[in-house]
């Protein structure tokens, strides 16, 4: 693997590899912000990198983010950060399967070989199953329990997953890197499922709520050991704070009765999304982290 450098050797149990990844597939930072959780919480320790020289492009327009990022003091270069999709491991010390943790950029160029770096290296460390995250903005309401959705390649797991609360996919469309390594995984005979956090399109940042869903379904499946109060705290705030702003505007009031009365009737097409909803929503909430600062 001349993609992938390694800077620790460690002996796991039938890990179960949980990937996440920036850009399109991270509404609400739920991707991201579950797998950059857990990897704090837990104290992974980094195992390797895939190199980014050939996934991806640092100069098209509208990509200005990915350029390497620089530290520089007093015209010294520090620094230079790449963005590198690096590997995370968890041991469990109570003796159940341990964790490998991937958190990387989507691509955006030879997917093929990327997913063939991803589970070459997975195969690597012993893979149980693979579990991706994802984050899509949806017409849901703030007001229900979140909405996670699930694709898988196997029918037991898929069954399992239906057990804990996921709905499956029924979908056409553009697809993601996480459906690719999904449906590679199965030719391997990997089992593998993308779960889908559907957060509020009208809450443009990091949804604490949709992440503290995900990633209590992620722990009943991997039985991993850790407290989610934090978060939990974190979604109810994020709650209030909404239900303030809307409580605040007549007219969002109407727009959510409407979205929950659509939500609860499962209609598809849903409310249709106002961009002044998100906008109404977004200045106050930077209005009330200006106050809390």
């Amino acid at each position: 693997m001349a993609d992938v450098t390694r800077y620790e050797t460690v002996r796991l149990n039938n890990p179960d590899v949980v990937a996440a990844f920036e850009g399109w597939p991270d509404a609400g930072k739920v991707s991201s912000g579950v797998v950059g959780y857990l990897r704090d919480r837990l104290k992974a320790t980094r195992l390797a990198s895939i190199k980014p020289d050939d996934f991806y492009v640092f100069q098209a327009p509208g990509l200005e983010a990915l350029r390497p990022q620089a530290s520089i003091e007093n015209g010294l270069v520090q620094e230079l950060d790449l963005p590198l999709s690096d590997f995370w491991a968890w041991r469990n010390d109570r003796g159940g399967h341990d964790l490998v943790l991937l958190l990387g950029v989507e691509p955006h160029l030879r997917w093929n070989e990327y997913a063939d770096s991803v589970l070459d290296f997975a195969t690597e460390v012993g893979v149980r199953r693979l579990l991706t995250v994802g984050g899509v903005y949806d017409r849901v309401p703030h007001t229900v329990p979140p909405v996670i959705s699930a694709v898988c390649n196997d029918p037991e797991l898929a069954a399992e997953l239906n057990r804990l609360g996921a709905s499956p996919t029924t979908y056409n469309g553009p697809s993601s890197i996480h459906t690719l390594l999904v449906f590679r995984a199965g030719q391997r005979r990997v089992k593998a499922a993308s779960l889908w956090g559907h957060a509020p399109f009208y809450i443009q940042q990091p949804n604490t709520k949709v992440c503290h869903g995900v990633l209590r379904l992620l722990v009943a499946m991997t039985k991993v050991d850790i407290d989610l109060s934090d978060l939990a705290r974190a979604s109810d705030h994020l709650d209030e704070q909404v239900s303030q702003a809307v409580a605040q505007k007549p007219e969002l009031r109407d727009y959510l009765k409407r979205l929950e009365e659509q939500y609860r009737a499962g209609d598809a097409r849903g409310e249709p999304m106002d961009d002044d909803v998100v906008d109404e929503v977004e200045d106050f909430l930077r209005r009330v982290k200006g106050d809390e600062e």
